[in-house]
């Protein structure tokens, strides 16, 4: 599976994109119109303190939060064909990680990877082999009846990458995927993230870690809702 673009047009395309938030009386600018281009294949890590608009970024991208306006192209194509909704079938080709992995509580590690694949027509059986392929990407094998509170923060997280790769997406979101974690666990977590996931996949992670940093092919930063390259 590759990124889908070609050498001629970046994979991901943001023009003059602004977002912002209302709160009482007074409008917030988070995004001001964001100019970014991402190629297929690449990994990108979006640095930047907090607040400056980091994580609405990413959701943006991850078509979670629509913009005020601008243009969002994902492979040639425009997002939002009609009053800003976006496209269904390029949604589904967008794997998010969230920071606390943002798993069902109620649900094993196994049933929360089955849930992306859960709604499109596949047998429960094929469902579970798909996942326990994606858990076994991150080595989470012996884990498949665990609970969510009975993992360790590093497994939550290797988790939730298995959740975003089940379906075998062209473009993976990591929203600080190692915040909450101690350094070793972290550099499993970029291990898995520069190694499995980017392999023929696109790669945008949130992040504060400069070894995160350091592994990318290229570094942006955001600070105030204005994008620049680093």
């Amino acid at each position: 599976m590759s990124g889908g673009s070609n050498d001629t047009q970046p994979f991901i395309s943001l023009r003059g994109v602004h977002k912002s938030w209302r709160a009482g009386g007074t409008r917030i600018d988070v995004l001001r119109h964001i100019d970014l281009d991402i190629r297929a294949g690449t990994s990108t890590v979006i640095v930047g303190p907090s607040g400056s608009g980091k994580s609405t970024l990413v959701h943006v991208l991850a078509l979670l939060t629509p913009i005020d306006s601008g243009e969002y192209l994902f492979n040639g194509s425009s997002v939002y064909a009609v009053n800003r909704w976006w496209d269904v079938g390029i949604r589904q080709s967008i794997g998010i990680v969230f920071q606390d992995g943002k798993l069902i509580q109620n649900l094993t590690a196994l049933q929360n990877v089955c849930v992306p694949v859960s709604h499109r027509g596949i047998w429960p059986r094929q469902q579970k082999k798909l996942a326990k392929r994606a858990l076994a990407q991150v080595g989470l094998l012996d884990r498949l009846d665990s609970y969510p509170n009975q993992l360790s923060g590093g497994e939550l997280i290797r988790c939730a990458i298995a959740r975003a790769l089940v379906t075998e997406p062209v473009l993976i979101l990591a929203d600080e995927p190692t915040g909450t974690l101690d350094s070793e666990t972290g550099s499993t977590i970029s291990d898995l993230l520069f190694g499995v996931v980017k392999e023929q996949r696109t790669l945008v992670v949130v992040s504060h870690n400069p070894l995160l940093a350091e592994r990318a092919d290229r570094v942006v930063s955001i600070r105030d809702g204005i994008l620049d390259e680093v």
